[in-house]
């Protein structure tokens, strides 16, 4: 029989409980006292906004009390709402330390999954990143990372495979809530050795290329049509990026090739010299060394959005309820 614990106060024993807010209503209310809002904290959070209001309301009618004032600017604690802020967060601190002890328990760290999906782009420029510094701060989670474009990571996470998932593009299922995280930059380039690397738009074919390595001649602006009737070193249907080239420019000439991953569609532009709409910073060696050269576009900007998604319909678990707003403070430049 498990014996009873005497610590010099047995009457916590006899306290009777009433309703106690469970942990996730405990960081609802905490993450609105803490952001100044029901948006902010659905935000942090990773939830929609009438979640974190609807535990907040639930709140309020169990113990019958306002906690929070609503109003354009903002919510603010009422004189029992920071009553009620200081008591949970003594359980938010019993939370974690139930936490701590029942890993140490076991003697060994509970174990977490996170299944997530990432777009090739992605998981070649910024996942390694975050997933380091994220298993950094949480190294009880094991993140489970797939990779697909962007249409394909989203199908995942409607279909229940994957709890979140980090694409880029404009295009967002309608049954996905969405964050952006920040913005990437497309740029055309070149191979150093190609026509278009030249002082002025002229076909003239001696015009001397530039070697690996040394500085090649400033390219001449080309307009769009020019862009749109030549053939382009494209990634595949689906992905991010060629979702942005087509919303851009509109009709394309029949693609130089088509390739389903960052670094093919890299190495493609220079094995097929010709040109290709590419990540800036995919392309950033090739640019530094003059191997690849960028190419102005007259009145033409390539911006594409990346964004962490999940559905609306299920409920995120611990783990992704966390990684989260640790990607937020990341990209914002919170988390080093």
């Amino acid at each position: 029989m498990y014996p009873p614990r005497h610590d010099g106060n047995d009457a916590s024993s006899h306290v009777r409980r009433g309703y106690v807010p469970d942990a996730l209503t405990v960081d609802a209310v905490l993450a609105v006292a803490r952001h100044g809002g029901m948006n902010q904290a659905a935000k942090y959070l990773g939830v929609s906004q009438q979640a974190v209001s609807t535990r907040i309301a639930k709140l309020e009618k169990h113990l019958n009390t306002r906690v929070f004032w609503r109003g354009a600017a903002g919510s603010s604690t009422t004189e029992s709402g920071q009553k009620v802020v200081r008591a949970l967060e003594g359980l938010e601190e019993a939370l974690n330390d139930c936490a701590r002890g029942l890993e140490a328990a076991i003697g060994e760290d509970i174990t977490e999954e996170l299944t997530l999906v990432v777009s090739h782009t992605v998981a070649e420029l910024d996942y390694p990143r975050w997933a380091a510094a994220y298993q950094r701060a949480h190294p009880q989670t094991h993140l489970h990372m797939r990779q697909l474009n962007s249409r394909e990571a989203q199908h995942q996470v409607v279909q229940g495979q994957a709890e979140l998932a980090v694409v880029e593009g404009n295009w967002v299922a309608h049954e996905l809530h969405q964050r952006v995280l920040g913005h990437d930059e497309l740029v055309v380039v070149v191979p150093a050795d190609h026509h278009w690397v030249a002082s002025d738009n002229s076909d003239n074919d001696e015009r001397p290329a530039a070697r690996p390595g040394t500085a090649a001649p400033a390219p001449a602006q080309v307009t769009m049509e020019e862009l749109q009737s030549t053939p382009l070193v494209l990634r595949e249907q689906g992905s991010g990026t060629r979702e942005v080239v087509e919303d851009v420019l509109g009709r394309l000439a029949p693609p130089a090739g088509e390739f389903g991953s960052l670094g093919a569609q890299r190495t493609a532009i220079g094995a097929l010299g010709a040109p290709g709409v590419i990540a800036r910073r995919a392309v950033a060696a090739q640019l530094a060394t003059g191997e690849y050269v960028e190419v102005p576009v007259a009145g033409v900007s390539f911006d594409r959005p990346l964004r962490v998604v999940w559905s609306s319909k299920n409920q995120l678990s611990e783990p992704a309820h966390w990684f989260l707003p640790f990607l937020v403070d990341y990209q914002d430049g919170h988390v080093s």
